[in-house]
C-alpha cells in the first residue's frame, strides 16, 4: 500500500474535513443523549509537519499554514466552527511544538463531551502503534482491524445516536468507489439512523458523477454533498478538490457547512478564477 497520511496531513483536505468534522459532532452534542463516534480509518491520530514527509509533500503550505498566519482580525470574524478548529490547532501546536497537526480522531475526542464514546480503526500496523501512542484516551477504543468487515461489527453501537466518519486510502478503490458504496448501504442497513460521513478525493468529475449516480440508486435518503474544489475541475494537477457526503445530517449543519466553506475557500484556492466551494442536497427527505 503505497498510502500514508503523513504526507498529506494539513492539506487543504484535511482543513475541510475536521472543520466539518467538528461541526457535525458540535450538532450531535446539542441532544443530552450520548453518541458513538466512530471513525473507520483513524491514522496516526497526530502528524508532525516537519517531518521529512510532510516536507517532501509540502502540501500543508496551501493548507492549515496558510489559515495559521491569517491576522487574528481575520480569524475573528471566520464562522464559529472554523475558529473551534483554528484554536484547537493552536492549542496542540503550543504543546507539542509548531510542526504538530492533529489527526481526525484527536479532534473528535476534542469536540466531543466526557459522555461520549470512540471507537477507532486503523489496519497498518506500523501506523496502529503511533496511534495508541498518540491517543490516550479513556473514551476511545482502538482497534487494529480492517473497517471495512469491522464497521459492520460495532453497529449499531448501544448509544443508538453517533457519527460514522470513513476516510479510506483511495488507492485501493476503483473507478466510481464501488467498495465504498456496497459499505455504505451495508452500514445503513445495520443502523438506518446513524450519521455517516464519508471523505472522497475529486480528480475527475466524471467519476465523482458516477460515484453520486450509484449513491442515488441505493435508495438512501438525506444525503448531503460538501464540496470544496481549490482548482478548477479541468486542472491536471493531483487533487483539484474533495467532497464530504454526508448521509443524515443533523439539523442545520447544512447551513454550518455552506458558512464554514464560503469563508475557507477564498484563503485556500489555488488561484484567483475557478474552482468553487458548495454544499448540496444529493438526495432529500
Amino acid at each position: 500500500m503505497n498510502y500514508r497520511h503523513h504526507f498529506h496531513a494539513g492539506n487543504f483536505a484535511d482543513v475541510m474535513k475536521h472543520v466539518l468534522l467538528l461541526q457535525l459532532l458540535t450538532r450531535l452534542n446539542s441532544k443530552d443523549k450520548p453518541y458513538r463516534y466512530i471513525d473507520t480509518h483513524g491514522g496516526a491520530g497526530q502528524y508532525d509537519l516537519s517531518s521529512a514527509p510532510a516536507q517532501k509533500s509540502g502540501e500543508f503550505l496551501t493548507g492549515i499554514h496558510r489559515l495559521v498566519k491569517l491576522d487574528d482580525s481575520v480569524k475573528r470574524n471566520a464562522p464559529e466552527g472554523v475558529q473551534q478548529y483554528l484554536k484547537l490547532v493552536e492549542s496542540m501546536r503550543s504543546q507539542q511544538g509548531q510542526g504538530a497537526y492533529p489527526g481526525s480522531p484527536w479532534f473528535a475526542l476534542q469536540g466531543m463531551r466526557d459522555i461520549d464514546k470512540a471507537t477507532v480503526f486503523e489496519m497498518q500496523r506500523d501506523v496502529f502503534q503511533q496511534l495508541r501512542d498518540n491517543i490516550r484516551d479513556s473514551r476511545a477504543g482502538l482497534h487494529e482491524r480492517d473497517a471495512y468487515e469491522g464497521l459492520l461489527a460495532v453497529i449499531p453501537p448501544k448509544e443508538k445516536r453517533g457519527l460514522v466518519m470513513i476516510d479510506p486510502p483511495y488507492e485501493l478503490e476503483r473507478k466510481d468507489f464501488p467498495q465504498l458504496v456496497e459499505l455504505l448501504q451495508n452500514a445503513y442497513k445495520k443502523w438506518p439512523t446513524g450519521v455517516f460521513a464519508v471523505w472522497y478525493p475529486i480528480k475527475d468529475r466524471a467519476m465523482i458523477e458516477r460515484f453520486e449516480k450509484k449513491m442515488m440508486k441505493t435508495g438512501i435518503r438525506r444525503q448531503l454533498i460538501c464540496e470544496i474544489c481549490v482548482w478548477p475541475d479541468d486542472t491536471p494537477v493531483g487533487l483539484n478538490g474533495c467532497g464530504l457526503l454526508v448521509i443524515n445530517p443533523p439539523w442545520k449543519f447544512s447551513e454550518d457547512a455552506d458558512e464554514a466553506l464560503q469563508w475557507l475557500f477564498p484563503h485556500l484556492r489555488m488561484q484567483e478564477i475557478g474552482g468553487h466551494a458548495a454544499v448540496r442536497w444529493l438526495v432529500g427527505e
